[in-house]
């Protein structure tokens, strides 16, 4: 599939303020404006005065700005699988002062950036343009190692006119502002302070460096990076409708060449795993949310036309019908993928769940079933056979499902909602309250979630060990 462009090549007010954004928090960090080459040069190691509380600070700021201002994507299948690369990376990494966490923003332009506090965003455009889950890999890393060694905080500190207020204020302006002053001020702001906030060249090659071994460590192929650098020059020198702010990098040769000296002393690494959700899967699905189910299935229509055999096709239009309510056509497609493809988990994970859905409970849990054994670690498909085994009242199946999907993903609110509903069923209720009470604190839903804690702390007086966690977790709710 070819990836999205802006449909013109003129930049909209918005994609000037983003593009001024990413000039003043630096983050822009896939195109430097340079690579230095000090291979064997320390780690920088002077006391950043920025301190990790007002980083923190900050980034919830910027946060909620790029939260009322862009569409940040919910699809469970598209974040499991890039929290799952995420926590992967972030465990060959060194030790960090925030918890690392991955977004997916709906933006045709490919970018991945970090913002202050360890927030990391990837766009749906940069996902369709990776070829593989090892370059894609590749551009997490940069964005960890920017986290880990704090670029943002060191460059914030190197311009000291500069406070939280003001620079928070700034990059609010930027990303809310419409017309008048507030818009303005912003962007004269970034002019005069971009160059000073930008990443150096010493952060550009600390983050190479550290990227492949956080690449190596974890089982990817360096020179991924390389490919993905290499792709991208192509398309910023020879694509018009490429942003344009994209094209006026010359570092990047530099930095490939920078890249393949570095690796030259790696071994290969150990091959892993990859996961179980594939790139392909997730490229498609990324699909259907840039264009829209209506578009996406024209589409597949017009591919199914011309290719009666693409069991992709088929998937990609089932999962259209899907969003539309087209609930017939959808298993019929989904069908004919499975057909074509009979060992595809993710097809058999969305056969099974439409099965359930339509109340074929059995023809649901037979494909779910399946899906697992072909998937292995998938926890969407974990949860989705629960809630078969749930329908036919096997409940300590159930819970069995539920509880494996737990431990794979924390990307799955409603596991400890369906746990909590099915050990209701068991008449377990110290159990159900409890898993009930975890649901809604995630939720944010304080007033219920302590109602839960409370029962389930009641319903536990014989388990001492139960007690101290539900203590734990009842604890903040009090304050």
């Amino acid at each position: 599939m070819r990836r999205l462009l802006s449909p013109s090549g003129v930049a909209s007010v918005w994609e000037r303020r983003l593009a001024i954004l990413f000039v003043i928090i630096g983050s822009f960090s896939l195109f430097p404006v340079g690579v230095s080459v000090r291979e064997n040069g320390p780690y920088w190691n002077e006391a950043v005065a920025f301190s990790v509380e007002q980083e923190r600070e900050l980034g919830e700021k910027v946060y909620q700005a790029i939260q009322s201002q862009m569409e940040i994507v919910q699809v469970p299948s598209i974040q499991v699988y890039i929290d799952s690369l995420g926590e992967r990376l972030v465990s060959s990494a060194s030790t960090s002062e925030f918890p690392i966490r991955f977004f997916i923003i709906k933006r045709s332009e490919p970018n991945a950036f970090a913002i202050p506090g360890g927030r990391i965003f990837v766009t749906t455009g940069l996902i369709r343009l990776v070829d593989s889950e090892d370059e894609l890999a590749a551009v997490l890393s940069h964005e960890i190692a920017h986290v880990v060694r704090r670029h943002i905080a060191q460059r914030i500190e190197a311009s000291k006119r500069l406070n939280i207020a003001t620079l928070a204020g700034a990059l609010a302006g930027i990303l809310i502002g419409g017309s008048g002053g507030g818009a303005i001020m912003a962007g004269s702001l970034a002019l005069g302070e971009s160059e000073k906030l930008r990443y150096t060249r010493e952060n550009e090659s600390e983050s190479d460096r550290l990227a492949l071994s956080y690449m190596d460590r974890a089982g990817y192929e360096g020179s991924e990076m390389v490919s993905f650098l290499k792709k991208i020059y192509r398309e910023s020198h020879h694509d018009t409708a490429f942003p344009p702010y994209l094209s006026t990098h010359p570092g990047i040769p530099s930095r490939i060449s920078y890249l393949e000296t570095l690796m030259g002393g790696l071994a290969r690494p150990v091959e892993v795993p990859r996961s179980s959700v594939g790139l392909k899967d997730i490229k498609l699905r990324v699909f259907l949310v840039e264009k829209g189910p209506l578009e996406s299935l024209n589409y597949f229509d017009r591919i199914i036309n011309t290719q009666p055999n693409n069991g992709d096709a088929f998937f990609g239009r089932a999962l259209a019908e899907k969003e539309i309510g087209r609930v017939k056509e959808s298993i019929e497609d989904l069908k004919r993928a499975h057909e074509l493809k009979p060992s595809d988990p993710q097809i058999l994970k969305e056969l099974g769940l439409a099965f359930l859905r339509s109340g074929r409970i059995n023809e649901g849990v037979r494909a779910l079933e399946r899906s697992v054994v072909l998937s292995g670690r998938d926890p969407e498909s974990l949860h989705y056979l629960g809630q078969g085994y749930k329908a036919q009242k096997k409940f300590d199946l159930a819970i069995e499902s539920y509880v494996k999907a737990r431990a794979l993903s924390s990307d799955l609110p409603e596991l400890d909602r369906d746990l909590g509903s099915v050990y209701k069923e068991k008449g377990e209720m110290g159990q159900s309250h409890f898993y009930y009470g975890l649901y809604f604190k995630r939720k944010g839903e304080i007033k219920y979630a302590r109602f839960h804690f409370e029962k389930a702390l009641e319903l536990s007086a014989q388990d001492p060990q139960r007690q101290e966690e539900i203590q734990r977790e009842l604890e903040p709710l009090r304050k």
